[in-house]
Parts: structure tokens; sequence; C-alpha cells
């Protein structure tokens, strides 16, 4: 499901009001030759210890999607980066400005719990990014700040900020269906990707080596910046039948069952993930023995995949205990691999 592609706010300022108040607009036009600001990352976490990339801007103007490393980690029109904790159960992190300004704009009181299903919530139709705020860093750059904790908004619009400045905390307002960051920025209104310096066009401008040549930090070395992961699982669990996908995404399955299940089924939800990408499934009963193992390899390039494998219950029936299910993700080429297990315990 789309969240945070910030139409409403794409040349718009928050204003500290009800809710439901429309978008003052306006345009933050410089100088042609204005050099553009240099960023810190905007939160208070470290990639790949604390927290990770969930996706990143789109760069396709076409209705496919490219990230900045050539991969499917974005869909179609994001316009920012997205930034979660680990685990949305994890404590969250705080929103920091990425850069000196002046707030251009806030909104706050947004419900932020996580959507849980793929109907959506028409009430935040036209408020996709929740709670937040805009920065102008001059010069024509904006950066803006979405799904932020209801209440969390430290800042009033034309404040003067400084880089690492708290803003705020991650929540989960606005089309968010999992406690994140929405980062983006902008030049003269439109989306700029901070790893590349580039704008969403024909031919999309991706390295997959991962260059920092063009990028907008201020340390593209700094400490898991720039770790990339092309496929990422998501969610991962076992069910007793046949798994719905959005309940798979949103809420899962219990991991204690009887035993008279009618089957074992291992699931998962992979972001990224290309055409000839292989997932491997094996489930082990309680002695470690494997009961079942399945190869599906993804037959084109998604922004969001789910796929299932299992096996029925044996007509001796289930031995009590813990059952393992085994995940093993392979990128296309080959030269990555990511995995992971869940459990669940018959009784």
């Amino acid at each position: 499901m789309p969240h945070g592609t910030l139409r409403e706010l794409a040349t718009a300022l928050l204003s500290r009001a009800p809710a439901t108040a429309l978008l003052a607009a306006v345009l933050l036009a410089g100088p042609a030759g204005a050099q553009p600001p240099r960023f810190d990352f905007p939160a208070d976490c470290v990639v790949g210890r604390d927290c990770w990339y969930r996706a990143y801007v789109d760069l396709d103007p076409a209705s496919t999607y490219r990230d900045h490393r050539c991969g499917v980690r974005s869909y179609e029109n994001h316009r920012g980066t997205d930034v979660a904790p680990f685990s949305p159960g994890d404590p969250p992190f705080r929103v920091l400005a990425a850069a000196a300004g002046v707030v251009a704009g806030v909104r706050d009181g947004l419900d932020d719990s996580p959507l849980r299903d793929d109907s959506g919530d028409s009430s935040r139709r036209g408020v996709e990014c929740g709670n937040g705020v805009r920065i102008d860093h001059g010069g024509g750059w904006a950066t803006q700040y979405c799904h932020l904790r209801r209440g969390s908004v430290t800042v009033d619009r034309g404040a003067r900020v400084e880089a690492g400045d708290v803003l705020g905390v991650i929540g989960a307002s606005g089309q968010a269906d999992t406690p994140h960051l929405h980062f983006q920025v902008e030049r003269d209104g439109t989306p700029v990707d901070p790893f590349t310096g580039a704008a969403a066009a024909r031919p999309v401008r991706c390295d997959a080596t991962g260059s920092s040549a063009g990028a907008l930090w201020r340390d593209p070395a700094a400490p898991g910046l720039s770790a990339y992961e092309p496929v990422v699982i998501y969610r991962a669990g076992v069910a007793t039948g046949r798994p719905d996908s959005a309940r798979a995404r949103y809420v899962g399955y219990p991991t204690e069952a009887s035993v008279s299940a009618g089957a074992l089924v291992g699931y998962v939800v992979l972001l990224g993930a290309t055409g000839g990408t292989t997932v491997d499934t094996v489930i082990s009963g309680p002695d470690g023995a494997r009961i079942f193992e399945n190869r599906a390899e993804v037959p084109r390039d998604f922004a969001r995949y789910f796929t299932f494998a299992g096996t029925p219950r044996p007509r001796s029936g289930w031995t009590p205990g813990v059952y393992e299910a085994r995940f093993v993700v392979t990128a296309a080429n080959g030269g990555y691999r990511t995995e992971t297990t869940a459990r669940i315990d018959l009784r």
C-alpha cells in the first residue's frame, strides 16, 4: 500500500492547525545556480544496528520503479527515503533536522496507529504524510519528515533549527502500516534522491556499484548510511492452512496451534524482489528432521512479493512440539542472500 507519497505536500506548507485544515501552498524557489545543502541522517539510529531502510526514492517516472542502486527497493512514485526500527515494537527513535533551516510548517494531532488492512482509512486521505514537519533550507531546497507520533512534534512554524535538532518521534500517522520515518528532499518542489542528487527521469540515474558521486549527504561514509539490501524479508511465519497475504503482512499468524492442524505452511513477504530471486523453504519437525522443502522463483520484479509453501498433516498426525520453518532468499544474480526462521508450537 502506498504511504507517505506526499502529493499533498509537494509544494505545500503544513500548518499547526486542526488536522483537517487545508495546506497553504508555497514555492521554495531560489537562484538557478544555488549549491545544495548537505544533509545529516534524519534520525538518531544507525542503519544496520538500530534501524533499516524500508524503501527508497523511485527514480523511474514510468510505470515501473528503480532505486538509486538500480534495484526495486521502492515502489511506484515513492518520493522519499523510509527509515524504520527493526521491529515495530522497538523503542521509537527521534527524528532530527537533516540540515539548518526555517520551519515552514508543522502538523500534529493525527492518529498514529498503524493501518491494519489493505482497505486503507478514509480519514487519512489527503493527509498521507500524517503528522510532520517541513523545513525550508533556502535556495529552493526543502525537507519533509512524515508519519511522526501524535503529540511528539517539538517545533513551531517560523522557528530556526540547526542540523541535529529534534523535530519529533517516529510514529505511524498518515498512510503508514508500520512505524517509520518518510524523509523527503525537494528542490523547487521536485523530489530529489539524497543518495544521487537526482530527480526521477529517463534515463534513470542509478548506479548499481553504490557510488556516492552526487550524493547530498554530508558524510556518505557515515556508519550504516550507505547500507543496501537488494531484497528484504519483511515478514515471515507459519500458518496452519493457506495464508492470506494481507493478514501475513499486517498481523501475522499465531505461533501456537492444535496438533489437529490440517497443514503447516511457511510464508514470507519480500521487499525488492527482482525476477529470478529464489525462495527456499524448509520445515523441520520437533526432532529436527526435515519434513518439507520447496524452492520457488520470483517470476518478475516486485516492490512487494508474497509467497508460501507447505505440507498437509501426515496420515499419522503431527507429533506435538515446536516446528521450524527456515527461509533462504537468494537474489537473482546470486550475489546476495538473506534468511530467517519462524516457529510454531503444536499442542
